[in-house]
């Protein structure tokens, strides 16, 4: 699918290779750019408007990030989906989302519960496979309302990455929402009771059920029974 220039607003244009970054992450998290995808420099160009040169770039940053995956004389890929490679982006998620949660439950307000509540009620309808770009945007806004409250913007950048980072596999429809969509209503009752470990484990157990379904996608891909 070709990357189309998008308009930005004011007079300033931004960096180009910022841009090209941006449009590329944004194009690989979305699942437009599907996992394991190879990636034309020369397209990218062309379909953007700019030099080939700045494009090399920009997918070198971005497969330093992990967004991509640069093979050497072969050329730049969307990163492949594995179960192991979203338990591991899990793993690093459990610890930081743990201490995001330490430290926003007791900061969290009443306009907090009630966005969160606001949140899952417009997500409630959209659980369907093809209602997906529509769920997955509000999905995260309501998981972002308590890791704001964490009070550190340091905390927040790393869980955005680490969020982009898994994105792909829920941009893919191998990871479900119907479900997910319980652990939503029980995790704003456990917050505003001020249950941190109860939050913690339900998050986890909410995780967990995006590995597994992974897994058996991975599995069935394969030919395993």
């Amino acid at each position: 699918m070709p990357l189309s220039q998008e308009p930005r607003e004011g007079g300033q244009p931004e960096a180009l290779l910022s841009f090209i970054e941006r449009r590329v992450k944004q194009a690989v998290i979305s699942g437009e750019l599907l996992p394991g995808a190879k990636l034309s420099p020369n397209t990218i160009a062309a379909d953007l408007g700019v030099s080939h040169i700045p494009v090399r770039e920009a997918l070198t940053s971005l497969a330093a990030l992990g967004y991509l995956e640069h093979r050497p004389r072969v050329g730049f890929f969307v990163r492949a989906l594995s179960a192991a490679d979203l338990a591991d982006i899990y793993r690093w998620r459990e610890l930081l989302e743990a201490e995001a949660f330490r430290l926003a439950i007791p900061q969290l307000t009443t306009s907090d519960f009630t966005q969160m509540r606001e949140l899952t009620a417009q997500m409630r309808p959209l659980t369907d496979a093809g209602r997906w770009p529509e769920y997955l945007p509000l999905n995260r806004q309501f998981h972002f309302v308590a890791f704001q409250a964490a009070g550190s913007a340091r905390l927040v950048r790393f869980l955005e990455y680490l969020w982009d980072a898994a994105a792909p596999y829920t941009s893919a429809g191998v990871v479900g929402s119907p479900a997910s969509q319980r652990d939503h209503d029980q995790m704003v009752a456990e917050m505003e009771a001020g249950d941190v470990d109860a939050v913690i484990k339900t998050m986890t157990r909410h995780r967990g059920a995006a590995v597994d379904a992974v897994a058996r996608w991975e599995a069935r891909t394969r030919g395993e029974t």
